[in-house]
């Protein structure tokens, strides 16, 4: 007697043969990796070039030589800052009565959170606040002393 019915054995079968595959493509591509090269330059499509763009617009044309190299990366300190938010509140906001910007100025609440604040509205207190999805527990303690639950 077995312990489990044809379908699952089947089922077992397959997915060891899946991995079983999968492993072996994976030995195969590192040990030619010039064939496997080859065989991704046939498999790209060329696309048609851009129109050119005017000269004094300080663009320069790329080369299909260089679509297909890794492009160059800047260095970090050439990178733009990322953007500055605004200070917390001073006194305690509203959260049954703040706006999505005003939410978004709270630390650790981006758009998504602030958007399923205002859809899980009205709150009867500040604990209720724990019921709003993706709202972790550091966070919620964080947020307590920042928040209010007006009627």
């Amino acid at each position: 007697m077995s312990l489990y019915t044809p379908r699952q054995l089947l089922l077992i079968v397959l997915l060891v043969g899946a991995a079983g595959a999968g492993l072996a493509i994976d030995h195969a591509r590192r040990a030619r990796r010039d064939l496997v090269e080859r065989l991704e330059r046939l498999d790209r499509v060329e696309r048609p070039e851009p129109p050119a763009a005017p000269r004094s617009s300080g663009v320069t044309p790329v080369t299909p030589e260089a679509r297909t190299s890794a492009p160059a990366r800047a260095p970090r300190e050439h990178l733009p800052a990322r953007s500055v938010r605004e200070a917390p509140p001073t006194e305690p906001v509203d959260i049954n009565r703040a706006s999505e910007p005003e939410l978004l100025r709270l630390p650790g609440v981006g758009p998504g959170l602030a958007a399923r604040i205002v859809a899980a509205r009205p709150f009867a207190d500040v604990d209720d606040l724990r019921r709003v999805r993706g709202l972790r527990r550091g966070l919620f303690e964080r947020l307590r002393p920042l928040v209010a639950a007006r009627p």
